[in-house]
């Protein structure tokens, strides 16, 4: 059955509210303006959400819209700005996109077995580009910077393959059909569960789980509807899991994979965790790391290469959070906290050395 059917008339209401605040952002038509006033008379609930959501997104041209559609209708007067911290703004940020994008999931993409079972498409990002993306059954798919995702959803399976860049994926159940991401020369199953999956190379991967269980296996091992019931409760000392040399990763969990061997399986911090997956908000996070480890991450959202001067800059330490592509911001820290020095040799090289050397 699909998953849709799962979602609350409260949900649905949040996501229509979304989608029409979307829609007066970027400005709405004649026909949008009617059909939006004729499914807010339907329910005050649907008024109620929409002003509630238009508050959050504190946007003019939304405000504005509201106004003129509703003269007397105190709540949508633009409210004093404020100082939102980081993560609560990306909470709202990220409620607002996904009741956005579960509107898109529950209205528009197949709802039946039937017409599933047809579906296969590519998603792309190109450099310094992020995505949202919802599957049929209303699994949703963020793409990191330079992603490329091929779908294929049969009436028995879901198989995804991640041939480059990284995606977190919020996978709706299913029982009846397992759902696999595979990439390089690994799969990995959700066992109903939120993870994320970058791969570095064929054989280099990370996965990380912050929400139920992952199975990671060759993809020559094929999961059915009969083997994800019983592997659901399984562990690394269950029998099944251990006869197809198999490895579960838990909520809280990261598995690396490098030249193809899964190693020993570690638990992350929280500080682990928002480091890892700070890219979901747009933002890179550094405690310790060597510049060199650093530079070839923000190497990903961008055109701009780097050039160590010295090779000693290589090992130093850096700390501190990035927007990811800001480049200025970037030399600017190393200028002030670790004296180095940049020039450009070009539109998109950077040459870095030390400040007292110039």
């Amino acid at each position: 059955m699909s998953n849709i059917h799962q979602f609350s008339s409260k949900d649905v209401i949040q996501a229509d509210a979304s989608r029409w605040i979307s829609a007066m952002d970027r400005g709405l038509s004649k026909q949008e303006r009617l059909q939006f006033q004729h499914w807010v008379q339907q329910n005050k609930a649907h008024q109620d959400a929409v002003f509630e959501l238009a508050q959050l997104w504190d946007e003019l041209s939304v405000l504005n819209e509201l106004s003129s559609l509703f003269p007397n209708k105190n709540s949508v007067n633009k409210p004093a700005r404020r100082e939102i911290n980081f993560s609560i703004a990306a909470s709202v940020f990220t409620a607002l996109l996904v009741a956005s994008f579960l509107f898109v999931g529950i209205k528009h993409w197949p709802s039946t077995p039937q017409e599933q079972a047809k579906y296969s498409k590519i998603y792309r990002t190109k450099v310094g580009e992020q995505a949202t993306f919802v599957l049929p059954d209303s699994t949703i798919v963020q793409l990191n910077t330079n992603s490329l995702l091929e779908v294929a959803y049969t009436r028995n399976r879901r198989q995804l393959i991640l041939s480059r860049g990284e995606g977190r994926f919020n996978v709706a159940k299913d029982a009846s059909r397992p759902f696999t991401v595979m990439a390089g020369d690994k799969s990995f199953t959700a066992l109903g569960t939120v993870f994320n999956v970058q791969r570095n190379a064929a054989s280099d991967l990370e996965l990380v789980v912050t929400e139920g269980k992952v199975m990671i296996t060759d993809p020559s091992v094929a999961v059915n509807a009969d083997d994800f019931v019983q592997l659901q409760n399984a562990s690394n000392d269950t029998v099944k899991v251990k006869d197809i040399n198999a490895s579960i990763v838990i909520s809280g969990e990261k598995a690396l994979i490098k030249e193809s061997i899964t190693k020993p399986i570690t638990r992350l911090t929280q500080d682990d965790v928002q480091r890892d997956l700070a890219w979901q908000q747009g933002m890179l996070i550094f405690n310790g790391e060597p510049l060199s480890e650093a530079l070839q991450e923000v190497s990903r959202y961008t055109a701009t290469r780097f050039e160590l001067a010295d090779p000693a800059l290589a090992s130093l330490k850096v700390a501190g959070v990035f927007k990811a592509g800001d480049i200025i911001g970037l030399l600017d820290s190393l200028r002030i906290n670790l004296a180095i020095e940049h020039e450009r040799l070009g539109e998109h090289i950077v040459s870095l050395k030390h400040g007292d050397r110039s």
